[in-house]
Parts: C-alpha cells; structure tokens; sequence
C-alpha cells in the first residue's frame, strides 16, 4: 500500500501579497457595495424606465457587473479569512 502523501507548508503565515489583498478587501467590498447601492437607487427612481433605451441598458448592465464583482470580492475575502484561520489552526 502507497504512503499517504504529507503536505508541506512553507511558512506558518499568509504571504505578504495574500495579507495585504485580505486587508483591502473589506475597503473594497464598501466601495463596490455603495457603487451598487447608487446604481439601484437610479433604477428604482420613477423616470428611469422613461429615458432611452440605451441609457437604461447601460445602468442595468453596470448594476449587473457590479454585483458580480462584489459577489467575487466577497468569495475571495471569504478564502482568504479562512486560509488565515486555517494557518493559524495548523500552526
């Protein structure tokens, strides 16, 4: 029967670039939620749907890629939080 296979860490802690992309993140997050948050506010006004079709699609598309990203940014805050625990736990 094989031996299983152990991994190997090379250090006890994120990296530098992975500690600082998880430190921007919450600042990003806020940002991407207020960019959504302004692009409903625009839909949600009357006279929206009454400018020209164009405008509209624009707004609704922009409103559709931001919440994408922020859905991506908070999957990688999510990764990124439980790699550090993880580290942590392992240590």
């Amino acid at each position: 029967m094989p031996k299983a296979e152990t991994v190997k860490r090379s250090s006890s802690k994120l990296s530098y670039k992975l500690q600082r992309e998880l430190e921007q993140l919450p600042q990003l997050l806020e940002d991407l939620e207020a960019k959504l948050e302004a692009l409903q506010t625009q839909v949600a006004d009357a006279s929206f749907f009454s400018q020209p079709h164009e405008q509209t699609q624009k707004v609704l598309a922009d409103m559709a890629a931001a919440e994408q990203e922020l859905e991506q940014a908070f999957e990688r805050w999510e990764y990124l939080e439980a790699l550090k625990k993880w580290w942590l736990i392992a240590k």
